[in-house]
Parts: C-alpha cells; structure tokens; sequence
C-alpha cells in the first residue's frame, strides 16, 4: 500500500505542477518545502519510516496553501495557522486515497497509526473523519 500511496502522492503533486524531488538524506533531515520553486523535497530514509507518505502529503498542503515559508518576522500564531492547514489537506489527501481505493476506517488513532500521523494530530483525523460520514 505504501508505493501505492507514494504514486498517489506524486501523481498529484504533478497534476498540480508541483516538482518533487524524492532522495536518500540524514534520518533527521524533515521533508520540506522550498516554496520558490514549487518543489517538495521528500526523505526516504527519513527516521520514522512510517511518516514518510503523512510528511509528503504535509508539505504538498503547503504548497497548495500557497504558504511562503516561516519568515523570522512572522509570528507563531502565522506558523502555527499555516502548519494546521498543512496538516489538515495532508490528512484530506490521504482520506482521497483511501477513498480512491476502497479503505475505510471510522477510528482515527487506527487511522493515525497506519499512515504514521503523530497521534497529536489524531484531533484532526477525526474532525476530517467526521466530515465523511
């Protein structure tokens, strides 16, 4: 399911003109935008392997979001705003997959572990969850 997801992700980030460059770097090197370029840069070899897919359909928000990136000057209620939204089309977009491919699932923390989503975030899968149903 994993590859499956992988393609879904980068079959998107293509229909939407979005560039994507998927590589090998440090286990602490976080995927990330580099909203300039309309890039998306995703690490394979990311610690948490599990988080790889939940971190590209992440920073994909951010650049669907048009974010710009954190500036020193903005203030954290700005990076917090723009984090949350990332979170929350990332999440939506991997509920398109499942729905895409027929899963289904109406408990969030299953949800949160199969598709490696910090279980902080669990309050958000269930909110999208609950738009669902």
């Amino acid at each position: 399911m994993k590859d499956d997801l992988m393609q879904f992700l980068i079959d998107f980030a293509w229909n939407h003109n979005i560039g994507v460059e998927i590589g090998e770097f440090g286990p602490n090197f976080r995927a990330r935008t580099l909203p300039e370029y309309n890039l998306v840069i995703v690490n394979t070899n990311w610690h948490n392997h599990n988080e790889v897919p939940f971190s590209f359909a992440h920073e994909l928000g951010h650049i669907m979001n048009r974010d710009t990136g954190i500036r020193y000057y903005e203030s954290e209620t700005v990076k917090d705003k723009s984090e949350y939204q990332a979170n929350l089309f990332g999440i939506g977009l991997l509920l398109q997959f499942c729905k895409r491919n027929g899963f289904a699932f109406d408990n969030s923390v299953k949800f949160c572990e199969v598709f490696g989503i910090p279980i902080e975030l669990e309050y958000i899968v269930n909110l999208k969850l609950k738009e669902i149903m």
